[in-house]
C-alpha cells in the first residue's frame, strides 16, 4: 500500500480513528463522513485548509482522486486512513483553525461590499449590501442578534436555502458567525449553546454544511476566512483576502461576506 504524508492538518479536524464512508469527490478536496457525522476532508495543496482538513500535495492528491471511485471503501486507525489503495498518515504538522478576536477590530467599509459577484439569493453583492438591506436578510440578521443576546433559536427555519454543497443561507449564517467571532461577540462559554435548539440541522442542508457551522459557531473558519479577518483587523492587503473569500465556491464567498456584512450592521451599528 502506497503512503501518502498530509503537508499539514487542522488541529480542530477529527480523529481518523473512526468508521469512514467517502462522501464526495471534487474536483480539488475529497470529503469523508463518519458514522457519527463528522466530515474530514482532504485538500488539494493551494485550496486552503478548513477547520476539518488535511492537505495533501497535489500530486498526492490527483493519484488519491484518481484511484476512488463513488464504491471506494475508507478503513482506518489511530494513524491513517486507507483508501484507493493508499494509507494517508496522519498530519505530523498541525495548525489551528479557531480565530483569535484581533485587538482593533476596523469595520468592513461599505466600499468594499461594491462588487458583482452574486450571492445565492439576493443578486449581486454590490445590491444586496445595501442598506436596509433585503427583508429576508435583516429577519435572519434580526434573528442572529437575539442568538446573540442569548435568546434561543431554531436555526432549521433559516438554513438549507439557497444553491450548492453549502446552500446561501448557511453560507450567510458563516459569515455571521465569523464577524460574532471578530468583533467579540462571541466566545467559546458563549458559543458553546448556538445550536441547541437545532438539534437536527442534517434534516435540512447537507452534512458538510452542518459540519462548517458546528466549527463556525465555535471559532473555527477556513484558512481564507481567516485571512480575511486578519487582513481586515491589519488595514493590509484586503482587496486579496476578499477576491480568495469570493473564489470559494459558486456563490459561497459572497453569500459568507453578505452575512459578515449583515451581522456586522447588528453588533457595530450602521454608522
Amino acid at each position: 500500500m502506497r503512503l501518502i504524508a498530509p503537508l499539514i492538518g487542522s488541529l480542530q479536524a477529527t480523529d481518523p480513528d473512526q468508521r469512514w464512508r467517502l462522501a464526495g469527490i471534487w474536483r480539488r478536496s475529497i470529503n469523508l463522513q463518519s458514522s457519527g457525522g463528522a466530515m474530514l476532508t482532504l485538500h488539494r495543496i493551494g485550496s486552503g485548509i478548513s477547520p476539518a482538513g488535511w492537505v495533501l500535495r497535489a500530486d498526492d492528491f490527483d493519484r488519491l482522486r484518481q484511484a476512488l471511485g463513488p464504491t471506494s471503501r475508507v478503513g482506518s486507525d489511530a494513524h491513517s486512513l486507507r483508501l484507493g489503495g493508499y494509507a494517508i498518515c496522519s498530519p505530523q504538522r498541525r495548525c489551528s483553525l479557531r480565530l483569535v478576536p484581533p485587538t482593533t477590530p476596523y469595520r468592513l467599509a461599505a466600499s468594499e461590499m461594491q462588487c458583482a459577484a452574486e450571492t445565492g439569493l439576493f443578486g449581486p453583492l454590490w445590491k444586496a449590501s445595501m442598506l436596509p438591506l433585503p427583508n429576508e436578510l435583516r429577519q435572519f440578521a434580526h434573528a442572529f442578534g437575539v442568538a446573540l443576546n442569548g435568546q434561543a433559536i431554531d436555526w432549521r427555519v433559516w438554513l438549507g436555502k439557497g444553491p450548492g454543497l453549502t446552500p446561501s443561507h448557511d453560507d450567510a449564517l458563516t459569515g455571521m458567525l465569523l464577524a460574532a467571532w471578530y468583533f467579540g461577540a462571541l466566545n467559546l462559554s458563549r458559543a458553546a449553546p448556538f445550536f441547541a435548539a437545532s438539534s437536527a440541522l442534517n434534516e435540512v442542508t447537507t452534512a458538510v454544511s452542518v459540519n462548517y457551522l458546528h466549527y463556525a459557531a465555535m471559532g473555527c473558519f477556513s484558512s481564507p476566512l481567516l485571512h480575511f479577518a486578519h487582513a481586515l483587523s491589519h488595514q493590509r492587503r484586503l482587496d486579496e483576502a476578499i477576491a480568495a473569500v469570493l473564489a470559494l465556491g459558486h456563490t459561497s464567498g459572497a453569500d459568507t461576506l453578505l452575512g459578515f456584512w449583515a451581522a456586522q450592521q447588528i453588533i457595530k451599528g450602521t454608522q
